[in-house]
Order: C-alpha cells, then structure tokens, then sequence
C-alpha cells in the first residue's frame, strides 16, 4: 500500500479543468452581458411610456381648464340650472374678515 503520497494530475486534466472554469466565468458573463441589455430596453421602453402619459396628462389639464372656463360652464348653468349673470345692482361686496375669531 502506499503511504499517503499525492500524485500530480496530469496535464490534461489541468487543462480540462481549466477549459471548464473558462466556460463557466464565459457564461456568466454573457448571462450578465444578456440581462443587462434586456433590462436597458426595458428601461427605454418604459422611458417612452413616461413620456407618452405626461403628455396624456397635459392634454387632460388642458381638458379640465377648458371645461371649467366661464365661457362653458354658463350656458351649462344657464340651461340646467335657470342661474343667470347678476346685475351690477344685485352685487354685493363683503369686506374681508381680520384674522381667524377665537371661540370663547
């Protein structure tokens, strides 16, 4: 029997070896390589997404603005709820209250 001596591997295994932690470092690096790409584009794709609701949400202040106007919102008032523009007589102006009143 022999006495706990090591024998050297051989030199193809050395460069099996070798070969095989190549493959495996080259294959985490081209996963890496591929999921980094996917992510970039879903990240242009979600960029032009972004861009196409702040213009979606531009259009709806716009909506809002124009449909909150006086000039839309009086024959509205006029038709449905017989309200009318008063006379300069039938005005009446308030003077503005000096600071909140404390109940006591």
């Amino acid at each position: 029997m022999a006495k706990g001596r090591r024998v050297a591997p051989a030199g193809r295994t050395l460069a099996a070896l070798g070969l095989g932690a190549f493959l495996v470092l080259a294959t985490g690096v081209v996963a890496r390589r591929s999921y980094g790409i996917a992510q970039a584009r879903r990240l242009a794709a979600l960029g032009e997404q972004r861009v196409q609701l702040e213009a979606r949400r531009t259009q709806l202040e716009r909506d809002i603005r124009a449909a909150s106007s006086r000039v839309a919102l009086m024959p509205v008032a006029e038709r449905r709820l017989g309200m009318r523009m008063p006379s300069d007589s039938q005005v009446i102006y308030l003077p503005p209250v000096e600071g909140p009143r404390r109940a006591r």
